[in-house]
């Protein structure tokens, strides 16, 4: 595996002492209607209607806050491939790219369900009567595009009215918070990590034989998680690639192939086809190694469709393409949706976390993440934790202040970690005289490599925190002195 490569500038890491509990941060909020709050009497704040208003502002709210990254990088991709025709009481809604909707699953077909019985001129301008004005401008192009989904719209305004404004609110947020939830399955691995067979691991010489002759060295590791995905490293197809376009000796039918080190040799080349295909640069590129992946699952049409129609892989539309495939080729089955995630639980934890963060993982960094929920983007604590669920798949459990985290983590886990004065690859570690934590991602002799956040000291917007972190090496003993005593958290 190649060196991680550092930044070569130190950086005083600022810390922020702070009470014990996560609670001390959580600012709370209050939504105002300016042009009423003060006039308000008891009643009619009381009333069902504006209860009910209340309740899905919220809701609209946090469902932004968790989404809207996303949403608006599907968007960009989409936006001049769409195009609205409107008649007198029906907007059909037509793509160039004709994604057909109503394959994809029980979700969209109920929100097509609810579109149906709905004017979405008017629920647009009465939605905008109760949702904050920074919500609807942040996300006015991300609604819109929840609406393209749909084929079909509406006819029978009058029918969902009878029942009452705060209904209809309640119902639309609810599409969009299942819309917005759908696209926000992106970019991420979240297994736990599973150790190699000893027959995967018996097949490592052969496997670096062919990636070395298919330029694709740097990834024995993911093509040992193949194997083990597609086999365990046993029979005479290992690599599952009989029914490889590379395959010129077998028939291309499962288990064709009945040589393995010829299946090794198809199943390699494949692999590396599907990684210049997919653009990959390196291997802590995982955004595109995934699509990489999805792709040996899927063929490679799987890549070109993706990037076509989406800017690159998700889960969402690794699901999407599998029932498009099992409706069109008429079959129960096509391929594995959750390919990437059942291939990347074989990978140790560097490779299969990059060397830097994917952003894109929702669930590392905004879904499951408490200092997310909190507002904590950019503090050293959300950092630890999105690069930890990004490493091993799972929460670390850790919740409270940076130099109580290797203690949390412990206690949460105590038959994965435990507690040292040295550090091995993949430790969390805390600072003893400083509030800080960081991980861990490799050691050599007295020389730790760590990777760590909040070096300007304050909490920040999630696309300044994207920024607001780093990869250093340093001595053990220099980094002992700087947090005024170091304990680790090491896998065992």
């Amino acid at each position: 595996m190649r060196d991680i490569k550092t930044k070569q500038k130190m950086q005083t890491i600022k810390t922020k002492d702070t009470k014990e509990s996560i609670q001390h941060f959580i600012k709370q909020q209050t939504i105002h209607n300016k042009n009423v709050e003060r006039k308000e009497d008891a009643s009619v704040k009381s009333s069902p209607q504006v209860l009910a208003t209340n309740k899905v502002s919220i809701a609209a709210k946090q469902t932004v806050i968790e989404s809207k990254h996303r949403a608006t990088k599907f968007i960009k991709q989409k936006r001049n491939e769409y195009k609205i025709k409107s008649t007198n009481k029906k907007s059909i809604v037509e793509s160039s790219n004709d994604i057909q909707p109503q394959r994809i699953s029980y979700v969209v077909k109920a929100k097509k369900h609810v579109i149906n019985n709905m004017n979405t001129s008017k629920i647009k301008q009465t939605t905008e009567q109760f949702v904050s004005k920074p919500i609807v401008q942040n996300t006015t192009q991300a609604i819109k595009k929840s609406f393209h989904i749909v084929k079909k719209g509406v006819s029978t305004l009058n029918t969902l009215f009878s029942f009452g404004t705060g209904l209809i609110l309640l119902i639309v947020i609810t599409l969009f918070i299942g819309t917005f939830s759908v696209l926000a399955q992106d970019g991420g691995s979240n297994s736990e990590i599973v150790s190699l067979s000893d027959e995967v691991i018996a097949y490592e010489d052969t496997i670096r034989k062919y990636a070395k002759e298919y330029d694709i060295e740097d990834y024995v590791s993911l093509l040992q998680a193949i194997m083990m995905q597609e086999s365990g490293g046993k029979g005479n197809d290992p690599m599952q690639a009989s029914e490889s376009g590379y395959n010129t000796k077998y028939p291309r039918v499962p288990n064709g192939i009945t040589e393995p080190e010829y299946s090794i040799d198809v199943g390699t080349r494949t692999f590396s086809d599907c990684v210049k295909k997919a653009n990959v640069k390196n291997p802590s590129d995982t955004e595109h190694i995934y699509l990489a992946l999805q792709g040996y699952n899927y063929g490679s049409n799987y890549i070109e469709w993706a990037i076509s129609n989406f800017g690159g892989y998700s889960k969402y539309n690794a699901q999407h393409f599998s029932d498009m495939k099992k409706q069109e080729l008429n079959v129960s089955g096509y391929g594995d949706p959750s390919y990437v995630d059942h291939v990347m639980r074989y990978v140790g934890i560097t490779f299969r976390g990059g060397t830097n963060p994917n952003f894109n993982n929702m669930e590392a960094w905004i879904t499951k993440n408490p200092y997310a929920k909190a507002g904590l983007y950019g503090q050293c604590t959300w950092f630890a934790w999105g690069r930890f669920y990004e490493l091993y798949g799972y929460d670390p459990g850790f919740t409270g202040n940076g130099w109580d985290c290797v203690d949390q983590l412990v206690k949460a886990h105590p038959d994965k970690f435990e507690r040292s004065s040295t550090p091995k690859a993949g430790a969390v570690f805390s600072g003893i005289g400083k509030n800080h934590v960081g991980i861990v991602l490799k050691v050599d002799g007295n020389n730790i490599t760590i990777q760590d956040g909040n070096y300007d000291g304050i909490t920040n917007t999630f696309e300044d925190a994207k920024k607001d972190w780093q990869t250093n090496t340093y001595t053990l003993d220099y980094y002992r002195a700087r947090m005024g005593g170091i304990v680790f958290a090491n896998p065992k």
